[in-house]
């Protein structure tokens, strides 16, 4: 049993848009959650229902519609029922910033599936205010997927590679749960990432008899004992793991977080990253600071954004 009850698309009906689709297709094969794909309109206009074989209203009175229109969300439909799924197709009227959050907030255990690009009401998904908004606010689980065009969309999904970065702290070690779901209900195996803040690339790769003064020595004693921490914290949260059955790794970096994270993902590639949205150190601030920032603007792997709860609320 897995912590995901609901995956909630929204949709906008650009091919951009839709490249969140083979992704909440794999997490549905995955946790045997249903799919909801919304379509947000900003103006109220009739609809045909395939279903109903009628003209449907989507208006102040009747703001959210369960409805089938090939205008809509006629196409995502299809091509989930190609990959053997069936989906739930919502429409509603008003702001998409809030309509894609009441959505979710229908149903139990939701995730929201997002493209980082598309147009309309959904466009400017990662970058402007409609995905802000839904990543700022949303109380549930948030991925994040870049948008890519309709030949270069995968047509089949795997999640073999779960990363998670941590950082030691009890915050950050929130996004382990729905790693360890994932992973147990896939067979992925689970890699845990952490930097250690030491900066060795500031420091001269040969200072001389001059610069290895006592407090150069202090220094590189520091960041010693900065990474055999990062290593130590990670090989007791794995041997946790490994415990209940997972496959782990770990991998300690050292330098700039930021930097560390977004190499890590061009060079291990992971099939999706799980983090918490606060933390303290390396992944402090994330997703208000700069990590959030390079991490989803510049990485190309999928992430999963978990909203930190708070003591008591777990």
């Amino acid at each position: 049993m897995t912590s995901i009850g609901t995956i909630v698309v929204p949709l906008d009906g650009s091919q951009l848009a839709e490249t969140a689709l083979p992704y909440a297709a794999a997490l549905a094969r995955a946790t045997g959650a249903g799919i909801v794909l919304l379509r947000v309109i900003e103006e109220m206009r009739p609809y045909y229902d395939e279903r109903r074989r009628e003209v449907v209203w989507i208006d102040p009175m009747n703001p959210r519609q369960e409805l089938l229109s090939p205008e809509l969300l006629g196409a995502a439909v299809q091509r989930l029922a190609g990959l053997g799924l069936q989906a739930q197709t919502i429409v509603r009227l008003g702001d998409p910033r809030k309509e894609i959050l009441a959505e979710a907030e229908q149903h139990a255990d939701p995730v929201i599936v997002l493209a980082s690009h598309g147009r309309g009401g959904l466009g400017r998904v990662l970058l402007g205010s409609v995905a802000t908004r839904v990543l700022q606010l949303s109380t549930c689980p948030v991925l994040v997927v870049r948008a890519r065009e309709t030949d270069e969309q995968p047509a089949h999904v795997d999640f073999a590679r779960i990363a998670v970065p941590l950082d030691g702290s009890r915050e950050a070690e929130q996004a382990l749960p729905i790693a360890r779901d994932l992973a147990r209900a896939t067979g992925a195996t689970l890699h845990l990432v952490r930097v250690a803040e030491t900066f060795r690339h500031e420091l001269p790769d040969d200072p001389g008899s001059i610069l290895r003064t006592p407090s150069y020595e202090a220094i590189l004693e520091r960041f010693d004992q900065l990474e055999a921490e990062a290593r130590e914290y990670l090989e007791a949260t794995a041997s946790q793991l490994r415990e209940q059955g997972f496959r782990v790794t770990v991998e300690v970096r050292s330098g700039d977080p930021w930097d560390e994270l977004l190499d890590y993902t061009r060079t291990s590639q992971p099939d999706l990253m799980v983090m918490t949205t606060h933390g303290r150190g390396g992944v402090a601030r994330w997703f208000f600071g700069s990590v959030a920032d390079r991490l989803l603007t510049h990485a190309h792997v999928p992430l999963l954004m978990i909203r930190v709860q708070a003591p008591g609320r777990q």
